[in-house]
C-alpha cells in the first residue's frame, strides 16, 4: 500500500462548525419555546426567531448536504489510491501557498512515473464541457422524474491552476519536470461525456491505478527527486498546520 499524508481538511472543519451553529439555534429554540409559556412578550420575539432558524435550517443543511457529498468523494478516491503500490506516497488535502495565492487540492501523489495532481468529484448525473468552457454542465433527475442542469466551474482550469501552483512550489526546491494534473469522477451514478486534451477526465471505469499502468512519462522521477518532493509538500502541511495555529487565538 502507498504511504499517506492528511493535512487539514477545511471541507470538514467547515461541516462540522455548520452543524454546530444548526444544534445550537434548535437548542434555544428550546428555551424560547420555554419563555414564550411564562412571558406574552415573548410570543412576538419567539414566532420570529422560529421562522428565522427554520430559514437558517434549511440554508446551512443545504451546505452541509454539499460538503458531505465532497467529503464522500474525497474519502472513495482515497481509498482507491492508497492500493497503490509502496513506493509511491499519497498527500490528502494540502493547501499550497505560492505567490500569496491558494489551492486546496484534493491529492497529490508523487511515485517513479512522475508527480500528479488529482481534482475529485462526486457528482452523479450525466456531466457535459469542453476543454475551454468556463462551466461545464451536470444533468440530474429528480426522484418526481423532473429534469435540471446544474453549472459547475470547469474542473479542468480548477486542475491548471493547481498545477501551476505546485509547479511552482517544487521549483522553488530545484524540480522543474511535467506535472500531471488531472479529473477523478468517482461516483458510480455519474456518466461523463466531458473532455479534456491535457487534462485526463478519469471515471470509475477507467480508474488511476489503470491509467498509471499505461501513462509512459517522459522520464522517471529518481528516488532523491522523490524525496525533494516529498519533503518539499511536507514543508506546506507543516507551514498550514502553524497558520492555523496562529489563526485559532484571534478567532477566539
Amino acid at each position: 500500500m502507498a504511504k499517506v499524508f492528511k493535512a487539514h481538511n477545511p471541507l470538514r472543519v467547515e461541516t462540522y462548525r455548520y452543524i454546530t451553529i444548526i444544534s445550537a439555534l434548535w437548542l434555544i429554540s428550546f428555551f424560547v419555546f420555554v419563555l414564550m409559556d411564562v412571558l406574552e412578550i415573548m410570543q412576538y420575539f419567539g414566532y420570529g426567531y422560529l421562522c428565522f432558524v427554520c430559514l437558517m435550517s434549511g440554508y446551512l443543511g443545504r451546505k452541509v448536504r454539499i460538503n458531505l457529498n465532497g467529503l464522500t468523494g474525497e474519502a472513495r478516491a482515497l481509498k482507491i489510491v492508497r492500493n497503490l503500490p509502496p513506493d509511491y506516497t499519497v498527500f490528502s488535502n494540502v493547501t499550497l501557498l505560492y505567490e500569496e495565492q491558494e489551492s486546496e487540492t484534493d491529492l497529490i501523489i508523487v511515485g517513479k512515473k512522475g508527480v500528479f495532481l488529482i481534482e475529485v468529484k462526486n457528482h452523479t448525473g450525466v456531466i457535459t464541457g469542453k476543454p475551454d468552457d468556463k462551466r461545464w454542465v451536470q444533468f440530474k433527475e429528480t426522484k418526481l422524474g423532473g429534469k435540471y442542469a446544474n453549472p459547475f466551474y470547469n474542473p479542468t482550469k480548477q486542475v491548471k491552476t493547481h498545477v501551476y501552483r505546485l509547479s511552482g512550489v517544487l521549483k522553488e526546491v530545484g524540480y522543474s519536470y511535467w506535472i500531471q494534473g488531472m479529473v477523478y469522477f468517482v461516483n458510480p451514478l455519474v456518466e461523463v461525456k466531458a473532455y479534456s486534451n491535457q487534462i485526463p477526465v478519469l471515471t470509475l471505469n477507467k480508474s488511476f491505478k489503470s491509467f498509471l499502468d499505461e501513462y509512459e512519462p517522459k522520464r522517471e522521477v529518481t528516488k532523491a527527486e522523490q524525496q525533494l518532493i516529498i519533503t518539499s509538500i511536507r514543508k506546506q502541511i507543516a507551514y498550514e498546520k502553524q497558520r492555523i495555529k496562529f489563526r485559532q487565538p484571534q478567532e477566539n
